[in-house]
């Protein structure tokens, strides 16, 4: 396997609510991220629980994972990028099941870039075509 440096640049991929909180979804999201940490051995670092109030005094619940950033100047190993890729798929694929079993709404930011988002279990074009799709695109070029 590829050992990337620790300094190499780090993106921060973040998934939050979006839509009015009670205990019932906070509980089904910290259950969500607490599952997901524990799914498998992760690349830098389980997902982590996000609870906190933005600048707006509103609550944010939600989760991060801290995937290494592909984003030139910096070339991932295709090891190491297929391997993010397929966490940030299983990680979408939990908040997708989640927003559809409690009908809830996420939204999901690349550091502080918008990149889609999950209504009631469906995954907007913004996610699946503006991140996935190119990045399985970008790795298949690569192999």
């Amino acid at each position: 396997m590829h050992v990337t440096p620790l300094d190499h640049a780090k993106q921060k991929l973040i998934f939050y609510v979006a839509q009015d909180l009670d205990q019932s979804t906070k509980s089904d999201v910290q259950q969500l991220v607490k599952d997901l940490a524990a799914s498998r051995v992760w690349s830098i670092a389980p997902p982590s629980l996000i609870d906190e109030i933005d600048e707006n005094g509103l609550e944010v619940v939600g989760g991060m994972l801290e995937i290494y950033s592909a984003l030139p100047p910096s070339i991932l190993p295709l090891d190491v990028d297929s391997k993010h890729l397929e966490e940030v798929e299983e990680l979408i694929g939990a908040v997708r099941y989640l927003s559809e079993k409690a009908s809830l709404s996420f939204q999901f930011q690349l550091d502080t870039t918008y990149v889609g988002s999950i209504d009631d279990g469906v995954v907007d074009r913004v996610l699946q075509e503006g991140l996935l799709a190119p990045w399985r695109e970008n790795l298949s070029g690569k192999s």
